[in-house]
């Protein structure tokens, strides 16, 4: 090997490749010299000098630190005896007219996995002698691969490992008819691929096929019959997607050699437990997140028929029933237990206790009950994780016990774990998560506990009854602790400053306790719950809360607190209309909110909250106009405090808020139109302040019509109130007079045309009738009045001429009478 050179011409490609790239780590710092066979990552035959392998895999925790960059020059087309290729977990970039990988006609490893991005599916075909191919999250930025080109794999008749995950290479509608043509694959991973199909009417031949990872795609169909045809499958990973219907047991009935099968995150349902003897040779069983029914191993003898290998099972989110069986203390390879969130009940077997291999039990969310004790954890050394919270359990071990295990997670809500505070946790010293919330332990709090939890992340004590001074459990270092809640106690004292100078913290809930003091005035930026209510702090609001951009949720009510608002909470930034809403407090700790006038837990809805109540002190001044850029509070309550002046007028900016009150306060003037923009209000309370003028009515607030929403405000008028406005009451006088007038007056005209038409109709019948009797007597009289007539209906137009005649012809009738 001492005698192999690097060849000049391939020393010089690497050189050029070299020179494209970033290099911030100088990972290539050794690529100097004239033998190139000794540079990091290069590898040459020991027969001939080519250059065979090219690792430059990032192998740094920190990926970005040591990412290598840049365009792949083409001049790796010189190494044409290149066998080896991993540029994995880079960032490289590559362009449609380039072509790095058309000479490499040897290549037989080709790893790109999250190595950048751009197009590479035109050269995929030249790769003939490739038996592993590896493109797992290279992100194309071209368009995808057509199922022409996929169907050109076929070529690769070597090709034995195949990896397209998480890329848009191939048509979601027909991949398998594509990849059934690859004949030696023995591994297929096509993991979040968006594959939608899995025909049942084609012919499928895998018979090679010992690892197949479905996962993550949007197959929504039963599971096919081709599945069968699988007679070496050891891997089968089916989680995550739409399959559904009964699971169907050939695939572990036909199959001696398989391992691994995971199905969950489907909707597959069946009494699939209910013959142990299918899962003989697995070692990883996860069916969470399913439909599955019936008991565990039902075993009529209670004893497994076969040696098991079982490692992890996770059976958890299903509607699985019955008692947990007395045989899982055979499966003695287990490192896993996860039945949570089922349907069990009955007793926890003293068997689980035998499992020395168990790192992990989760039997949470459950109907189990009766007593655990010492027995139950008697071998379990390794074990880590222990999540029984939500079941009917008693932890019952004597005060000396001493566990054989060292617990980083500890889950037990809702257990019966007290009265006295658990002494058993004194030895623990990896303590991360603990909860033991709602388990009856009314007890001092131990001097020893800050020594505990020295390393702890999440910590949730609350609801118990513990008493003493709170700085027995936040000592003075918790660096990494990101979630603290210890509501509903009755500890005392003041808030250590050692709290708030955690970098980490982000949710925490000291309500309804005996502390006191001042408000600390050291917060840090990585807050977003802050829940301090129904305490006895004093003093004012620290101008240091302003520092909080993230904060969403602030409960300081029922305390002491004096003085303003400060003016500067306008930069909740996380409340703006335009932020962009993500969580870190995803541990799933409840916290009690008072809304809409009751209260409300939240817990998996509490990211989507929005809130400030700071009710129940003493605090004065004006609201702040600042409040009202916090378009995405839903909750705002400043209630029986001492705040005068207006309420600002564009509160209707605040256009997601369900819940406002104001009440209790020496608030003055009208209360603003703007507050009829509330198109999600649901809960209002004006009362007891110095408010007056007409109550705005239309949108939403037309829908508040109780009056106890302005009760105790005498200057306040109109609708919902029975009192009418000033203003209104003299228009409606105002037009009761102008009504009344211009009735009189209607009434009076009416009277005077009465009379004119009267008089004027008795005048011409009067007048009428002695013309006709003159007519009548005298003849001569007649004749010259109708000779007359006739002249005049001459010079007339027609139509006047009719009503003439028809006037005549009246007259004359009359005559003749």
């Amino acid at each position: 090997l001492t005698n192999v050179r690097c060849i000049a011409t391939e020393r010089e490609a690497l050189l050029k490749f070299k020179q494209n790239l970033t290099d911030p780590s100088r990972r290539l710092g050794s690529w100097t010299g004239e033998d190139c066979c000794k540079w990091e990552g290069v590898k040459c035959s020991e027969k001939t000098g080519h250059v065979s392998k090219l690792n430059l895999r990032n192998l740094c925790d920190d990926l970005e630190s040591c990412n290598l960059g840049g365009k792949i020059h083409p001049a790796l087309n010189e190494l044409k005896f290149l066998k080896y290729l991993d540029l994995s977990f880079n960032d490289f970039v590559t362009h449609r007219t380039q072509k790095f990988l058309t000479s490499l006609k040897k290549l037989e490893y080709l790893n790109l996995s999250f190595a950048g991005h751009g197009q590479i599916s035109n050269q995929l075909s030249n790769l003939s002698s490739l038996r592993y191919l590896d493109l797992n999250g290279w992100n194309l930025r071209e368009p995808s691969l057509s199922t022409e080109k996929i169907r050109s794999l076929s070529t690769f008749s070597n090709l034995k490992y195949l990896d397209l995950s998480y890329t848009s290479l191939i048509n979601p509608k027909e991949w398998l008819s594509s990849i059934n043509m690859l004949s030696s694959l023995e591994c297929l991973l096509l993991t979040g691929c968006d594959l939608e199909d899995s025909s049942a009417s084609l012919p499928i031949n895998f018979t090679t096929l010992r690892f197949l990872d479905l996962s993550q795609n949007s197959i929504n169909s039963s599971i096919p019959p081709w599945f069968q045809n699988f007679s070496k499958l050891e891997y089968l990973d089916l989680s995550d997607n739409d399959l559904q219907g009964i699971f169907p047991t050939f695939i572990l009935e036909n199959n001696q050699w398989f391992r691994f099968l995971g199905v969950s995150s489907n909707r597959m349902e069946g009494q699939l437990l209910k013959n142990s003897s299918i899962f003989c040779n697995l070692q990883v069983l996860m069916l969470s997140s399913n439909k599955f029914s019936g008991r565990i191993f039902d075993t009529k003898d209670g004893a497994l028929n076969c040696r098991r290998n079982l490692e992890l099972l996770d059976l958890s989110q299903n509607s699985i029933s019955g008692p947990i069986p007395d045989t899982v203390g055979q499966l003695l390879s287990l490192t896993m237990l996860n039945l949570s969130f089922n349907k069990l009940s009955g007793n926890i077997p003293e068997s689980v206790g035998q499992i020395s291999n168990l790192m992990v039990m989760d039997i949470s969310n459950n109907q189990l009950d009766g007593i655990v004790n010492q027995l139950h954890f008697a071998n379990l050394t390794n074990l880590i994780v222990l999540n029984i919270y939500s079941n009917r359990l008693v932890i019952n071990v004597s005060a000396s016990w001493v566990p054989p295990f060292q617990i980083q997670e500890i889950l037990m809500s809702s257990c019966k774990v007290g009265p006295e505070f658990p002494n058993w946790l004194r030895t623990q010293k990896e303590v991360s998560i603990l909860d033991m919330s709602n388990a009856s332990i009314s007890d001092e709090v131990p001097h020893w506990l800050s020594n505990v939890l020295s390393s702890i992340e999440q910590l949730d004590l609350s609801n118990n009854l513990l008493r003493g001074d709170i700085s027995r459990i936040i000592g003075k270092e918790m660096t990494i602790l990101t979630q603290l809640s210890l509501s509903r106690n009755n500890l005392s004292g003041k808030i250590p400053n050692s709290l708030c100078m955690s970098n980490q913290l982000s949710f925490l809930d000291l309500s309804k306790n005996q502390l006191f003091g001042r408000l600390p005035r050291c917060w840090r930026k990585s807050f977003e719950i802050i829940d301090l209510g129904r305490n006895y702090f004093t003093g004012d609001i620290p101008l240091q809360l302003c520092h909080l951009a993230n904060l969403q949720y602030l409960s300081l009510y029922h305390n002491n607190l004096s003085g303003g608002i400060p003016r500067c909470f306008n930069n909740f930034s996380r409340m703006w209309a335009n932020s962009t809403l993500y969580f870190r407090s995803t541990g799933g700790f409840p916290i009690m909110v008072d809304i809409k006038g009751i209260s409300i837990e939240f817990t998996s809805t509490l990211p989507y909250l929005f809130s400030i109540d700071l009710s129940s002190n003493e605090l004065d001044g004006k609201i702040p106009e600042g409040l009202t850029c916090l378009a995405r509070l839903q909750n705002l309550n400043l209630s029986q405090n001492k705040l005068v002046g207006k309420i600002p007028f564009d509160i209707g900016n605040l256009k997601y808020l369900e819940s406002l009150d104001l009440s209790d306060n020496k608030l003055s003037d009208e209360i603003p139109h703007s507050i009829s923009n509330l198109d999600f209000l649901s809960h209002l309370d004006l009362s007891n302040n110095n408010l007056s003028g007409p109550i705005p009515s239309g949108n939403q607030l037309s829908t508040l019509d109780d009056q106890s929403i302005y009760r105790g405000n005498d200057g306040l008028c109109g609708p919902p109130l029975l009192k009418v406005c000033p203003r209104d009451e003299l228009d409606d006088r105002d037009k009761r007079d102008y009504h009344n007038s211009s009735k009189d007056e209607s009434n009076e005209g009416d009277s005077i045309i009465i009379r004119f038409y009267l008089g004027l109709g008795l005048g011409f019948a009067v007048t009428f009738m002695g013309f006709c009797g003159i007519l009548h007597f005298k003849k001569s009289w007649r004749i010259s009045y109708f000779l007359v007539v006739d002249r005049i209906i001459g010079k007339l137009s027609i139509a006047r001429m009719i009503t003439i005649l028809w006037f005549k012809r009246t007259f004359q009738f009359q005559l003749r009478k």
